[in-house]
Formats: structure tokens, sequence, C-alpha cells
């Protein structure tokens, strides 16, 4: 599918490119998914620019490696996970392609990024034979800034990017490990979403409960999607869990239980905790397989020797678990604590799409469940506020061509102008958080603005959240408001088509005076795949 994103409606905004020439490097990537094959990929996370050449050197050695091994696709180098200062992500590819002759999968994240800046970067990764992509939107940057941090958008960027190689291979992202109603759906209605804008495969976020990822694919099949599901699965030590148990990394949860049962492991002693992660590990590689999942992306496995020994001892389960209730045996027998209760790797209360599996095909929208509904408060403001857009805005209405008239005569003047822009922050920040992109969505978002979103996401929430709360911690994610809001009116089938267009060129400008003149960009309608 080829999506244009257009800055006016008359021109794209972006240009077809031609990646490099076919069979420099081999993709086995695309190769491995159109074949079926299950799929490995070796993790790198590019190290901070002062840690000097040896990084690069790391990286080098270790994708000659996997060049030489027919298991391993190639692979998969993060983006300013560590720190903005870290070395380039798409510098690093060229480097791992060399070294293994395979095209890296590069994860390209839109934080502090611009949507020309996100742009120039697909450009250079395409431009040197990178064609595969993870196109996120990014978690929160570490760096103390006094400026607004701006994040290109996933969505869009997944459009930018079909728009300009329409054969390049674009993953996206899925967080599945949600146990509240509006962070479920709101993930399940922007994967649609994604995939319609021209995702070729998914990877999930890291997670244990193994119900969640058997949901996800059921949930895959049941609205006949045939986009493949790749599961990116982490080996947690004793620190990474502690991390992870006390929220420290966005959107990824671990339950009670299963910190407890960590601990139990360690207090055996380093070895032996060792032993039961990589067992846990390779048990999580044969459960995904049994579940149809199309490959794996590990993390916490950093060298090629540390993929091949989780590769080897998941081959040896996979024979000795031939089925998913052998498996399933396996895998609980494995999870009991002390006291012998299995762990639960849910919170207290988490919800689930399905009680049983659907039948495939059997869905053309999200189903319905849970009671999460507007507040009285929230639907009064929505009544209002549509009201007011139909009356004053849509063409048409007697009192927008006044408006019109108006707004466009004031803008005649730089005092006018100045004059409207302070009238529409005065008026919008207080009553919608308005801070004068120049291109209001909120339309599009149920009278919502995303600029209250701290990432300012139009097009569906990331995966940061945690029981309903923003990653930064401040507020509910709003794109909850927007879910009940949508569900009570009969609009959930828009958040899965509606892609709203980056704010370009517009900040500092006023909307009502754009608007008017038809100088807002074009949203655009994703045709939904089956």
């Amino acid at each position: 599918m080829r999506i244009d994103i257009n800055a006016s409606g008359d021109q794209q905004a972006v240009a077809t490119l031609d990646t490099a020439a076919p069979g420099r490097f081999h993709n086995r990537i695309r190769q491995s998914l159109q074949a079926g094959a299950f799929l490995y990929t070796l993790e790198y996370v590019p190290d901070l620019r002062a840690s000097g050449k040896r990084a690069m050197d790391d990286l080098s050695r270790n994708a000659e490696l996997v060049g030489r091994d027919p298991r391993i696709a190639g692979v998969n180098i993060g983006d300013r996970v560590k720190s903005l200062d870290c070395f380039d992500t798409v510098d690093c590819g060229r480097v791992a392609a060399e070294a293994s002759g395979k095209v890296p999968l590069l994860h390209l994240a839109g934080k502090d990024r611009t949507p020309a800046q996100a742009r120039a970067v697909l450009e250079r990764s395409l431009s040197q034979g990178l064609e595969n992509m993870l196109l996120l939107t990014g978690d929160g940057i570490t760096e103390q800034r006094t400026e607004r941090i701006r994040y290109q958008e996933s969505v869009v960027a997944i459009g930018d990017a079909r728009s300009m190689a329409p054969d390049c291979v674009i993953a996206a992202a899925i967080a599945p490990f949600k146990y509240r109603e509006e962070e479920l759906a709101n993930q399940y209605l922007k994967m649609a979403k994604k995939i319609n804008a021209g995702a070729n495969y998914l990877i999930t976020n890291c997670g244990w409960d193994m119900r969640k990822l058997a949901e996800l694919a059921w949930y895959r099949d049941a609205r006949g999607f045939r986009t493949p599901l790749v599961a990116n699965l982490l080996m947690p030590t004793m620190g990474w869990a502690r991390g992870i148990h006390s929220h420290r990394l966005p959107g990824v949860f671990m339950s009670d239980d299963l910190f407890e049962k960590i601990g139990q492991e360690h207090a055996r002693g380093k070895a032996e905790a060792r032993k039961a992660a990589a067992y846990r590990l390779a048990l999580q590689i044969v459960g995904v397989q049994r579940l149809g999942y199309a490959g794996v992306q590990l993390s916490g496995v950093d060298t090629y020797e540390e993929l091949c020994s989780a590769m080897e001892k998941a081959h040896e389960l996979g024979h000795s678990l031939p089925s998913l209730e052998d498996w399933q045996f396996a895998w609980d027998e494995a999870h009991r604590l002390a006291d012998g209760r299995l762990v639960e790797f849910a919170p207290r209360g988490g919800l689930y799409l399905f009680e049983a599996k659907p039948a495939s095909g059997s869905l053309d929208a999200l189903p319905g469940f849970g009671d999460a509904r507007p507040s009285h408060a929230e639907g009064a403001k929505f009544r209002r506020m549509q009201a007011l857009h139909h009356v004053a805005f849509e063409p048409g209405s007697p009192v927008a061509t006044v408006v019109s008239a108006v707004v466009r005569a004031l803008d005649t003047t730089s005092a006018g102008a100045r004059a409207l822009l302070g009238l529409e922050k005065a008026v919008k920040h207080p009553s919608l958080g308005c801070e004068s992109c120049g291109f209001c969505r909120i339309e599009y978002l149920l009278y919502i603005c995303p600029e209250t979103c701290p990432k300012g996401l139009a097009n569906g929430p990331c995966a940061g959240t945690d029981d309903n709360t923003c990653e930064f911690k401040d507020r509910e994610c709003i794109h909850n408001r927007k879910y009940r809001l949508a569900k009570q009116e009969g609009r959930l089938a828009e958040l899965e088509t509606a892609c709203v267009p980056a704010v370009e060129g517009t900040r500092g400008t006023s909307s009502w005076v754009n608007h008017f003149k038809g100088r807002t960009p074009r949203v655009i309608w994703l045709t939904a795949t089956r």
C-alpha cells in the first residue's frame, strides 16, 4: 500500500527514492518473513560516542559472525536508547551490513526529531541500501531540556517511508501487555492504523505474560490481518528485574510474583539465577513458536555467542515440547514459587480481550469489552465543542461564513494577525491546552488537543503507559479520554483509519487563519486492511 501524505493537498511532501542496487546486501529478514522461516536477529544497542572505536569494533565482530550463520537473519540496531549522544544508528547499520553482508533492521525513533529531520534519516538509510526499519515514536529522552521536546509519530513515519520506498520492509511496534480497557484497546486500534499505513510486520515490546502474547496472535487472526508477529523477549537478570519491577523501563510490566520468583532464583547464586533466566528465555522462544509467531528479537542477549546459546537451548526444548499443551506444562512448572503457587503474570484485576480463542476472520473491528465510559464532564465538553465547531468552522454554516470573512480581513494586517493569534490562544489554551501549533487537530481527536500529550501524539498513544497513566507519570494518557468518547459515539473505526499529519511550518500561527485559507494539511483516511 502506498500512502501519500500531502502538505497542502496538491503535492507530495516526500519523494520516492530508489534504494541501493538489489543484491548489494542480502535481505534475509525479508526472505525469512516471506518464506515463513522462524526469524532470529542479534540486538545491538549503540553505545555513547564517548566510548570510542571499541564499541564499533564489537559491532563489526558480532555482525561478521552473524553473516556466516544462516540461522540468523541479521542485526537489529537500536536508536538513541541510552542517550541522544549515542553512535548514529544509520552509521551502525552500515557497519553491520558491510561486516555481515545482510541488511540489518534499524530502529528509527522520532524522539527529538522534526518531521523533516526524521525524513532525512529515512533518506540516508534508504540511500545506503538499509531498507529494513522499525519505526518508533520513542520513549522519553534522558537529557534535561528547558525547551519542549518534539517527536515524529510512528504512524506518520510509516507513511513517509512507504511513500519514499514502496518496497522497503517496515516493522511497527505493538505493546500487548496492557491491563486496563483504555490502554489495551488503544494499542489494538493503533496497531490496525499502523497496518493500514503500510507496516509489513509487528514487533512486541518486552513482557512475560504468555496469555497476552497469545491474545495478540488471536486478535491478529480474528481480524484477518496477515501481518507477521515478532516477539521482543528479554532475559532479565536481577538488576534488570529491579528496574522493571519499579517501573523504570517505560511500558514494560513485571508482576510482583515474577519479581519474587526471580529473587528466589537469585538467592541460589548467580550461576543458578543465570541458568534459570536462560531456561525461561528458551521456553518463551518455544512458546511464541507454538503460538504462530514469525520470530523473536532478544534483549539482554548482547553477543553472537549468547544468541547461539539461546537458539540452541530453544531448539532442544522444541523437540522435547512438541505441542502447546506440553509447552504450557513446562512453563507452569518453571514458574512455581517456593510456596507452591504459580506465578501470576498480570496485575490484580488485569483485563484480557478474550476468554477463549475466537475463530479466524470472525472480527471486522475491535470487539466490545470492558465498561469504560466518559465522565459526565468529558461528555458535556465534547458536545459543547462539537456544536461550536459545527457552527463556527464547518463549510456551509452561515456563522462560519461570517467568521471566515472577519478572520481573513483581520489577517491582512500584522496588527490584526497578532490580535487573532492572541485571541485564539486566550480562548483555547485554558479550555484545551492549545500551544498555537497552527494546525488544529482536535476535530480528529474528539476535541482533545494532542499538544496536551507530552510527546504531542495525535494518532494514538505510545507504548509507555502504565495502568492508564502517561509515561511521564503526571497525567492520565489523553488517548484514554479519546477512546472513551469514541466508544460512546460509535467512532472507534476512525481511530484505525484517520492518519493525522505532523505539524510542519505552522507553529506560532493562527489555526483559524490557516483553516479558513485552506492552509491546513489534509488528514489521510487510510484504507482498512484485511
